[in-house]
């Protein structure tokens, strides 16, 4: 029988994580080395082992438009062809003009481009497509703004801000999978601790969808700006950082607060100044400025209001103008009929099987 591709997955992850661990910390004996080696890559859970048993959590399917997204008018046909056809090393990230988005990303992109500007806190769980409900309508306002100038866009329209630094790396691929068939036309970059303040000529050249160092950040800001809130602090108060101000007063219309409910207490507090700040630097109105807030550890249909005025609170705008936008899960019809008397089939520890469903791994550290 064909093993699951998860036991071999496992067995990766273990093997990989306890010696990238080990040659972190460099152990000088050769023999301490071997030691630890074998010790963290026993099996998952055993005693000594680096990674404890993987917990499998199935995901359900969440209600689908009827309709593909190349029938949705609302979106730029260039939008469409971007999202549908990116660059041959991005092909993981596809969106297909053929695939039928979550109704919940359709409510959200419907709501992100009405008039007046309306603002929303988007609260679905885990792979239900969060980032597409506010990246999707960013980039189709870029994009027709750029199809409208045919010069690249310069100085900051849409702000991203992440609490950890690992999320805002993780949006590099699929921004630059997204936005790399403009040519440099609409520019992203991520601001963080390690960005370097310059890069070599020919790697700047080799990625002109992404600005890569803080000096072609100050010199031509792109429209795009995913950091955090530290950066964002610095970016207010530095002297150096001034230029990316200066040329992007009036044009922030986008500001998005990912993992939503870390911004709690004093931490909402200082956020919610914070936000107030770049409002007044940037030279623009709360009330023209699009609001978007993403989590998925809060919801409930009995927290619809308490999440409006979240928002409105932490933004600085009336209730009214604030949706609250939650994904609807599609179970499955099942027949268990004497399922459930049957013992599951495990082998050597593992779960086996050809019933095929999405799963979503999660493996812990064992400390």
């Amino acid at each position: 029988m064909t093993e699951p591709y998860f036991v071999t997955l496992f067995e990766q992850l273990n093997q990989r994580a306890a010696r990238a661990t080990i040659s972190d910390r460099k152990p000088s004996l050769e023999v301490l080395r071997e030691y630890l080696r074998l010790q963290f890559e026993r099996e998952g859970g055993e005693s000594g082992s680096f990674l404890g048993q993987p917990v499998f959590e199935a995901l359900f399917e969440y209600e689908s438009q009827p309709n593909p997204l190349s029938n949705l008018d609302f979106l730029h046909v260039k939008t469409v062809e971007l999202l549908d056809n990116p660059p041959k090393e991005h092909r993981d990230r596809r969106f297909a003009k053929s695939l039928h988005p979550y109704k919940h990303q359709v409510e959200a992109w419907n709501s992100l481009k009405a008039e007046p500007c309306r603002s929303a806190i988007v609260s679905t769980g885990t792979a239900s497509g969060k980032t597409e409900c506010f990246l999707i309508p960013i980039l189709d306002d870029l994009v027709r703004e750029y199809s409208r100038t045919r010069r690249p866009l310069e100085g900051v329209r849409a702000l991203f801000l992440y609490p950890l630094n690992a999320l805002i790396n993780s949006q590099r691929e699929r921004l630059a999978a997204w936005t790399a068939g403009l040519n440099g036309g609409v520019r992203f970059s991520l601001y963080n601790g390690a960005t370097p303040e310059r890069v070599p000529q020919a790697k700047a050249d080799a990625a002109p969808e992404e600005v890569l160092c803080r000096r072609t950040l100050r010199e031509n800001p792109p429209p795009i700006l995913v950091t955090n809130a530290t950066m964002l602090e610095y970016m207010l108060i530095r002297s150096i950082d001034q230029p990316i101000i200066e040329k992007s007063k009036g044009k922030l219309r986008w500001i998005v607060l990912d993992e939503a409910h870390t911004y709690l207490g004093s931490n909402a507090a200082e956020v919610s100044l914070l936000l107030r700040r770049v409002m007044q630097a940037f030279e623009v109105e709360a009330n023209d400025v699009h609001f978007v807030a993403t989590s998925a550890t809060i919801g409930g249909n009995e927290s619809v209001p308490h999440l409006r005025e979240y928002l409105a609170d932490l933004a600085g705008i009336d209730p009214a103008r604030v949706d609250v936008i939650g994904g609807r899960r599609v179970t499955p019809n099942v027949d268990t009929a004497g399922i459930f008397d049957k013992p599951l089939p495990l082998i050597g520890g593992y779960l086996k099987g050809t019933q095929r469903t999405q799963l979503f791994i999660r493996f812990s550290l064992r400390t």
